[in-house]
């Protein structure tokens, strides 16, 4: 039998300890007592001190002398909480300075020991620092964990979300498609009138239009994108998210009366977090709605004053149960049959309002319907930031641009050829890899447009590409994709800053879109 009395224990990584004193006899004192026990470090000044825990901010505590030439103890203890906040930091003084140690503990530092120092107290000071460190390290983790946690439960609850929006969407874009299709074969089966010719071309673009509308609203609130705060207006929230779940409402039948304030001022927000609150509330508002015989009402109402936006989303459905009331924002809570809800809905909805600054609740009583509140500050613009530039079509550029196409697909160079033909620039077209390449090496040219998703010359291939032979065109490229980009490819487009534009687009996009990068 094997016993493990003389098992080997592996050593224990001992606390770092930095001390800081500008008098060589202290600081060997100070180490001569701290060494059995801890790593330590000693220097001389604050200055050195600073360069070193940036170059190596693994330190448990730092053990610093207040009164040092040059930069002083409390100088310095600023500098290290500003660099590395989990260093725990203990003051050594003399008498003459204890308001002053005072005063840095409430920059910070955690306990200051007088001179001359007792080594047991001194040594037990250090001991509570490692100790504090070590807890705030700990918290620190939970914390990062935290918050990776709740981006997941965010963006699957989203995920939710749109599964229920799907056969909405598909409802909604199939009646524009049929009119694509239709009016698409009368014109192909024989030849109308130029006047029925040019009214089929209008009803099948105005169709087309309606698609992309469609896609390009369900595509943005999908993708997962890290937040971003924007000056928005609520309103436009509101009416996007209203668009989003037009087919639940006409096939509920329910009427939506729209009381939105004149003048709303706006917010600092991210859109689509808020349009997520916003899409939870409606959505569930029209389902509590379906269990009632009458037809529904959805009131959506807009006010504000001087300090905050108040959202006010109201239906007519039979209300929440008092004893529901007070859980509905729990985690996990919900009333629908199994399969039908997560019961995080409400619980992330009141999350990302409170951490926009704002509020959310609800009033309701039984057979009288259910409001729900959202309130966010008003958040005045700052004058040194840039006005929002109303949106317009872009003028024609003077100047007929050289532009390369790249794209493997037929229907795809041949469009953009056709767009920026018409658009009065003059286009070459590359097939494949061999001809892009001799293309590139041959000429200079004010616009690359690429496919991003191209089976054999990828548009990451190319940057790349460009990179090693050409990095001055870098700034003259242009990708197109499909609207659906894999998370590889979204970092890549964001870390190269290589505009971008989705499938489907119109000459205006193109036109601006090739304005911008003749401007770079």
């Amino acid at each position: 039998m094997t016993s493990n009395a003389f098992k080997e224990e592996k050593p224990t990584k001992q606390p770092r300890v930095l001390v800081v004193d500008d008098v060589k006899v202290t600081r060997r004192a100070l180490e001569l007592i701290l060494d059995s026990e801890f790593d330590v470090t000693t220097l001389a000044s604050g200055n050195k001190a600073v360069d070193h825990i940036r170059q190596d901010n693994d330190f448990d505590v730092v053990s610093l002398d207040l009164n040092m030439p040059g930069m002083s103890g409390i100088e310095t203890l600023k500098v290290i909480k500003q660099h590395s906040p989990t260093i725990e930091v203990l003051l050594v003084t003399a008498f003459q300075d204890i308001e002053s140690a005072k005063q840095a503990l409430k920059l910070g530092a955690y306990d200051y020991i007088e001179k001359p120092i007792n080594k047991d107290a001194y040594r037990q000071s250090i001991r509570q620092g490692v100790r504090r460190r070590q807890k705030a390290l700990v918290s620190e983790k939970a914390q990062q964990q935290l918050e990776i946690v709740k981006a997941q439960l965010v963006h699957s609850e989203k995920l939710s979300a749109i599964g229920e929006l799907l056969a909405g969407v598909v409802h909604e874009i199939n009646n524009p498609l049929a009119g694509i299709l239709g009016y698409s074969e009368l014109l192909l089966l024989k030849e109308p009138s130029p006047e029925k010719a040019h009214k089929y071309v209008k009803n099948i673009q105005q169709s087309a239009i309606l698609c992309q509308r469609i896609v390009q609203k369900l595509l943005a609130f999908s993708r997962k994108q890290k937040p971003k705060r924007e000056y928005v207006q609520v309103t436009d929230i509101l009416e996007s998210t209203l668009e989003l779940v037009q087919h639940e409402i006409k096939k509920n039948a329910v009427q939506v009366v729209k009381q939105f304030a004149d003048n709303l001022p706006r917010t600092i927000a991210d859109f689509y977090q808020i349009q997520q609150v916003f899409l939870n509330i409606i959505s569930n508002a029209v389902q509590a709605m379906q269990q009632q015989t009458r037809l529904g009402t959805l009131t959506v109402i807009s006010e504000f004053d001087e300090k905050s936006i108040r959202i006010t989303i109201r239906d007519s459905g039979p209300g929440i149960p008092r004893e529901n009331l007070r859980k509905i924002f729990e985690p996990f809570f919900t009333t629908k049959p199994e399969g039908k809800g997560t019961g995080l809905g409400l619980s992330i909805c009141y999350e990302i309002i409170r951490e926009h600054g704002g509020d959310f609740y609800v009033s309701s009583e039984p057979g009288r319907g259910t409001y729900f509140f959202v309130e966010l500050p008003v958040i005045a613009r700052d004058k040194t930031s840039p006005a929002l530039a109303p949106s317009a079509k872009m003028d024609r550029l003077p100047v007929a641009k050289n532009i390369l196409v790249i794209d493997e697909r037929e229907t795809g160079y041949d469009l953009l050829e056709n767009m920026i033909t018409a658009l009065e620039h003059h286009v070459a077209v590359a097939h494949d890899v061999y001809s892009a390449q001799q293309k590139l090496q041959n000429k200079d040219y004010d616009v690359i447009i690429s496919n991003m998703n191209m089976p054999e010359f990828s548009g990451q291939q190319l940057y790349e590409h460009l990179n090693q032979v050409k990095p001055e065109l870098l700034s003259k490229l242009l990708f197109i994709t499909g609207g659906v980009i894999s998370e590889e490819v979204r970092c890549f487009i964001e870390q190269s800053g290589i505009p971008c534009i989705s499938k489907p687009f119109g000459l205006d996009e193109i036109q601006e879109a090739i304005q911008k990068i003749d401007k770079i």
